[in-house]
Protein backbone atom coordinates (compact mmCIF):
# COMPACT_ATOMS: atom_id res chain seq x y z
CA UNK A 1 0.00 0.00 0.00
CA UNK A 2 3.07 2.56 0.64
CA UNK A 3 4.70 1.93 -2.65
CA UNK A 4 0.93 2.68 -4.17
CA UNK A 5 0.94 6.13 -2.29
CA UNK A 6 4.00 6.79 -2.92
CA UNK A 7 3.70 6.85 -6.89
CA UNK A 8 0.09 8.74 -6.50
CA UNK A 9 2.22 11.51 -5.01
CA UNK A 10 5.05 11.48 -7.00
CA UNK A 11 2.76 10.61 -10.16
CA UNK A 12 0.69 13.80 -9.76
CA UNK A 13 3.02 16.06 -8.72
CA UNK A 14 5.47 15.59 -11.51
CA UNK A 15 2.07 15.56 -14.60
CA UNK A 16 0.71 19.01 -12.63
CA UNK A 17 4.34 20.60 -12.03
CA UNK A 18 5.04 19.45 -16.41
CA UNK A 19 1.76 20.88 -16.77
CA UNK A 20 2.54 24.11 -15.66
CA UNK A 21 6.38 23.86 -16.77
CA UNK A 22 4.54 24.21 -20.40
CA UNK A 23 4.06 27.39 -20.05
CA UNK A 24 7.38 28.55 -20.37
CA UNK A 25 7.16 27.16 -24.13
CA UNK A 26 4.28 29.59 -25.03
CA UNK A 27 6.21 32.56 -22.78
CA UNK A 28 9.25 31.76 -24.81
CA UNK A 29 7.46 31.50 -28.14
CA UNK A 30 6.05 35.09 -27.74
CA UNK A 31 9.42 36.93 -27.28
CA UNK A 32 11.32 35.32 -29.80
CA UNK A 33 8.80 35.85 -32.23
CA UNK A 34 8.03 32.19 -32.72
CA UNK A 35 4.49 31.94 -31.25
CA UNK A 36 3.50 29.04 -33.35
CA UNK A 37 6.35 26.96 -32.27
CA UNK A 38 5.89 27.98 -28.46
CA UNK A 39 2.55 26.77 -28.53
CA UNK A 40 3.19 23.69 -30.44
CA UNK A 41 5.88 22.46 -27.80
CA UNK A 42 3.83 23.30 -24.65
CA UNK A 43 0.86 21.12 -26.12
CA UNK A 44 3.40 18.42 -26.75
CA UNK A 45 4.92 18.51 -23.47
CA UNK A 46 1.04 18.96 -21.99
CA UNK A 47 0.32 15.57 -23.85
CA UNK A 48 3.87 13.79 -22.46
CA UNK A 49 2.80 14.66 -18.72
CA UNK A 50 -0.59 12.54 -19.48
CA UNK A 51 1.31 9.41 -19.75
CA UNK A 52 2.07 9.81 -15.89
CA UNK A 53 -1.76 9.15 -15.46
CA UNK A 54 -0.82 5.39 -16.55
CA UNK A 55 0.62 5.50 -13.12
CA UNK A 56 -1.43 7.63 -10.88
CA UNK A 57 -4.88 6.10 -12.01
CA UNK A 58 -4.40 2.64 -11.64
CA UNK A 59 -2.49 2.92 -8.17
CA UNK A 60 -5.45 5.40 -7.16
CA UNK A 61 -8.17 2.62 -8.18
CA UNK A 62 -5.84 -0.12 -6.21
CA UNK A 63 -5.97 1.87 -2.86
CA UNK A 64 -9.52 2.48 -3.05
CA UNK A 65 -10.25 -1.28 -3.76
CA UNK A 66 -8.25 -2.36 -0.67
CA UNK A 67 -10.41 -0.58 1.14
CA UNK A 68 -8.26 2.57 2.36
CA UNK A 69 -9.78 4.94 5.29
CA UNK A 70 -11.23 8.35 4.52
CA UNK A 71 -8.58 9.93 6.76
CA UNK A 72 -6.22 8.09 4.83
CA UNK A 73 -7.01 9.35 1.78
CA UNK A 74 -7.41 12.68 2.58
CA UNK A 75 -3.98 12.63 4.14
CA UNK A 76 -2.79 11.53 1.02
CA UNK A 77 -4.56 13.93 -1.35
CA UNK A 78 -3.34 16.81 1.05
CA UNK A 79 0.38 15.91 0.68
CA UNK A 80 0.46 15.75 -3.24
CA UNK A 81 -1.46 19.18 -2.77
CA UNK A 82 1.09 20.43 -0.53
CA UNK A 83 4.16 19.38 -2.66
CA UNK A 84 2.44 20.79 -5.71
CA UNK A 85 1.89 24.19 -4.49
CA UNK A 86 5.26 24.19 -3.33
CA UNK A 87 7.00 23.24 -6.72
CA UNK A 88 4.17 25.40 -8.98
CA UNK A 89 5.63 28.14 -6.80
CA UNK A 90 8.89 27.67 -7.66
CA UNK A 91 7.83 27.43 -11.33
CA UNK A 92 6.13 30.36 -11.33
CA UNK A 93 9.08 32.17 -9.50
CA UNK A 94 11.61 31.00 -11.73
CA UNK A 95 9.15 31.46 -14.53
CA UNK A 96 12.03 33.59 -16.94
CA UNK A 97 14.51 30.69 -16.18
CA UNK A 98 12.41 28.42 -17.61
CA UNK A 99 11.39 30.37 -20.80
CA UNK A 100 14.96 30.95 -21.87
CA UNK A 101 15.75 27.25 -21.46
CA UNK A 102 12.61 26.68 -23.63
CA UNK A 103 14.78 28.95 -25.73
CA UNK A 104 17.53 26.80 -25.92
CA UNK A 105 15.22 24.24 -26.90
CA UNK A 106 13.52 26.32 -29.84
CA UNK A 107 17.68 27.00 -31.04
CA UNK A 108 18.58 23.15 -30.63
CA UNK A 109 15.19 22.29 -32.13
CA UNK A 110 16.74 23.71 -35.58
CA UNK A 111 18.97 20.72 -36.14
CA UNK A 112 16.99 18.45 -35.01
CA UNK A 113 13.34 16.74 -33.55
CA UNK A 114 12.07 18.32 -30.35
CA UNK A 115 12.52 15.04 -28.10
CA UNK A 116 16.40 15.52 -29.49
CA UNK A 117 16.70 19.27 -28.32
CA UNK A 118 15.00 18.65 -25.04
CA UNK A 119 17.49 15.99 -24.15
CA UNK A 120 20.37 18.84 -25.42
CA UNK A 121 19.16 21.45 -24.02
CA UNK A 122 19.05 19.67 -20.55
CA UNK A 123 22.64 18.22 -20.89
CA UNK A 124 24.52 21.30 -22.67
CA UNK A 125 25.66 24.05 -20.54
CA UNK A 126 26.30 26.38 -23.41
CA UNK A 127 23.89 27.03 -25.72
CA UNK A 128 25.80 29.48 -28.35
CA UNK A 129 23.37 32.27 -28.21
CA UNK A 130 21.98 34.71 -25.58
CA UNK A 131 18.73 34.10 -24.46
CA UNK A 132 15.87 37.26 -24.11
CA UNK A 133 14.54 37.45 -20.51
CA UNK A 134 11.06 38.47 -19.64
CA UNK A 135 10.10 40.28 -16.57
CA UNK A 136 10.03 38.30 -13.36
CA UNK A 137 6.65 37.75 -11.37
CA UNK A 138 5.46 40.32 -9.14
CA UNK A 139 1.30 40.57 -8.13
CA UNK A 140 1.33 43.65 -10.07
CA UNK A 141 1.79 41.83 -12.96
CA UNK A 142 -1.51 39.63 -12.06
CA UNK A 143 -5.41 41.04 -13.51
CA UNK A 144 -7.57 39.83 -10.63
CA UNK A 145 -10.58 38.80 -12.88
CA UNK A 146 -8.71 36.92 -14.83
CA UNK A 147 -6.95 34.86 -11.96
CA UNK A 148 -10.54 34.26 -10.00
CA UNK A 149 -11.41 32.75 -14.07
CA UNK A 150 -8.48 30.21 -13.91
CA UNK A 151 -9.01 30.06 -10.26
CA UNK A 152 -12.85 28.32 -10.65
CA UNK A 153 -11.05 26.32 -14.17
CA UNK A 154 -8.30 24.64 -12.23
CA UNK A 155 -10.79 23.93 -8.81
CA UNK A 156 -12.48 21.30 -11.19
CA UNK A 157 -9.47 20.23 -13.27
CA UNK A 158 -7.00 19.92 -10.51
CA UNK A 159 -9.53 18.26 -8.25
CA UNK A 160 -11.14 15.83 -10.13
CA UNK A 161 -9.54 12.51 -10.22
CA UNK A 162 -9.21 13.06 -5.95
CA UNK A 163 -13.03 13.92 -5.32
CA UNK A 164 -14.43 11.04 -7.94
CA UNK A 165 -12.52 8.17 -5.59
CA UNK A 166 -13.23 10.38 -2.46
CA UNK A 167 -17.36 9.89 -3.31
CA UNK A 168 -15.88 5.97 -4.31
CA UNK A 169 -13.97 5.50 -0.77
CA UNK A 170 -17.08 6.98 1.23
CA UNK A 171 -19.14 5.05 -0.84
CA UNK A 172 -18.03 1.87 -1.73
CA UNK A 173 -20.97 0.13 -2.88
CA UNK A 174 -20.95 2.85 -5.99
CA UNK A 175 -17.50 3.46 -6.42
CA UNK A 176 -17.23 2.13 -9.79
CA UNK A 177 -20.18 4.27 -11.20
CA UNK A 178 -18.56 7.31 -9.01
CA UNK A 179 -14.88 6.81 -10.41
CA UNK A 180 -16.51 7.52 -13.56
CA UNK A 181 -17.53 11.32 -12.19
CA UNK A 182 -13.87 12.40 -12.87
CA UNK A 183 -15.15 13.26 -16.33
CA UNK A 184 -17.94 15.50 -15.02
CA UNK A 185 -15.58 17.45 -12.90
CA UNK A 186 -12.44 18.55 -15.70
CA UNK A 187 -15.59 18.89 -17.95
CA UNK A 188 -16.51 22.20 -15.98
CA UNK A 189 -12.65 23.23 -15.73
CA UNK A 190 -12.08 22.70 -19.87
CA UNK A 191 -15.32 24.29 -20.66
CA UNK A 192 -14.01 27.49 -18.80
CA UNK A 193 -10.21 26.89 -19.91
CA UNK A 194 -10.86 26.24 -23.41
CA UNK A 195 -13.93 28.79 -24.07
CA UNK A 196 -12.22 31.54 -22.28
CA UNK A 197 -8.64 30.92 -20.80
CA UNK A 198 -6.99 29.50 -23.75
CA UNK A 199 -8.36 31.58 -26.47
CA UNK A 200 -7.69 35.07 -24.10
CA UNK A 201 -4.20 34.10 -23.36
CA UNK A 202 -3.43 33.17 -27.21
CA UNK A 203 -5.19 36.70 -28.84
CA UNK A 204 -2.74 38.80 -26.50
CA UNK A 205 0.08 36.49 -27.18
CA UNK A 206 -0.86 37.19 -31.25
CA UNK A 207 -0.87 40.98 -31.05
CA UNK A 208 2.04 42.51 -31.01
CA UNK A 209 1.04 45.98 -30.73
CA UNK A 210 0.62 45.42 -26.45
CA UNK A 211 4.00 44.17 -24.77
CA UNK A 212 2.15 44.11 -21.37
CA UNK A 213 -1.26 42.34 -21.48
CA UNK A 214 -0.08 38.87 -22.59
CA UNK A 215 2.64 38.46 -20.03
CA UNK A 216 -0.38 39.72 -17.10
CA UNK A 217 -2.71 36.57 -18.96
CA UNK A 218 0.39 34.16 -18.25
CA UNK A 219 0.82 35.40 -14.77
CA UNK A 220 -2.82 35.42 -13.78
CA UNK A 221 -3.69 31.92 -14.99
CA UNK A 222 -1.18 30.55 -13.14
CA UNK A 223 -1.73 32.01 -9.84
CA UNK A 224 -5.41 31.17 -10.85
CA UNK A 225 -4.12 27.43 -10.72
CA UNK A 226 -1.54 27.86 -7.07
CA UNK A 227 -4.59 29.55 -5.67
CA UNK A 228 -6.73 26.50 -6.61
CA UNK A 229 -4.18 23.59 -4.84
CA UNK A 230 -4.11 26.34 -1.58
CA UNK A 231 -7.85 26.33 -1.34
CA UNK A 232 -8.18 22.50 -1.78
CA UNK A 233 -5.00 22.36 0.88
CA UNK A 234 -7.62 24.56 3.75
CA UNK A 235 -10.46 22.56 3.15
CA UNK A 236 -9.20 18.99 3.48
CA UNK A 237 -7.85 20.53 6.45
CA UNK A 238 -10.97 21.38 7.44
CA UNK A 239 -12.48 18.52 6.84
CA UNK A 240 -9.72 16.54 9.05
CA UNK A 241 -10.53 18.31 11.68
CA UNK A 242 -14.22 17.70 11.30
Amino acid sequence: MLLFIIIIITSYVLFQAIEIASFGARVAGRITNRSALGTTLAQTIYTGSRFLLILFLPSLGYIVESGISIDDYLALVIVAFILTLIVSTIIIIKLNSLQQFYQAVFHEYAKSTIPVALLKSLILKKTGFDAQACEKFTFEKVILKKTLVSFLAYIFLTTGFFVAFMLSVLFPENRLTLSQFTSFFHGFGAVIFAFYLDPMLSRSIDSYSDDVTWLKNVYSILLGRILSYLAMIFLILFFLLL
